[in-house]
């Protein structure tokens, strides 16, 4: 039952970072020139904002790491 909400905070972690990678990432330098927001191939218009992403998936990277911290040493504590 430990690594379910560990397995739940990686699957978030990585939902994240995909979001900032196709939000932000792929087009940064496009956002950086604009100096306000870049509108993709397909219409979207991307800003700063978009580097949010990367701060959620960092919280929840990190999250993972502590609870799969602490899943495996309450496991092999006893031993």
């Amino acid at each position: 039952m430990r690594y379910v909400s560990v397995s739940i905070l990686a699957f978030l972690s990585i939902f994240f970072g995909l979001l900032f990678y196709e939000r932000y990432w792929k087009f940064r330098d496009c956002i950086s020139q604009a100096l306000s927001s870049c509108l993709t191939p397909d219409g979207d218009n991307l800003t700063q904002g978009g580097s949010l992403w990367a701060g959620l998936a960092g919280l929840f990277l990190l999250l993972a790491v502590i609870s799969a911290w602490r899943a495996f040493r309450t496991r092999y504590a006893g031993k």
